[in-house]
């Protein structure tokens, strides 16, 4: 099971850090949290991956989706702290290149 802190906005960016397994069972908590994060003030949401253990295509679709909903309000996602296992599923499914991740996580 996952579970997801928001942290308080800092310098107009919102923080989300995702943990455990994001799969079908949370998605929708994913979306809610991470929509929840965006409405707020804020030019963008950073997506902490460090503490996932495994995403399945359901989980990469809902962070599709949230990027696709944050651009439509010029509004930006970033990655950050993203596991090997994870970053290798983002390059199998060709979408490294649509998440920026902050420098040096």
């Amino acid at each position: 099971m996952a579970e997801f802190a928001a942290r308080p906005p800092q310098h107009g960016v919102g923080s989300l850090a995702v943990s455990g397994e994001v799969d079908i069972a949370v998605v929708e908590t994913l979306l809610a949290e991470a929509r929840a994060c965006l409405n707020a003030d804020v030019s963008g949401l950073v997506i902490d991956l460090g503490g996932v253990t495994f995403i399945d295509s359901s989980g990469l679709g809902a962070l599709v989706r949230l990027r696709n909903e944050a651009a439509q309000t010029e509004k930006n996602i970033a990655l950050a702290h993203v596991p090997p296992a994870v970053a290798r599923l983002f390059e199998v499914t060709g979408l490294t290149g649509i998440f920026p991740t902050r420098a040096g996580d």
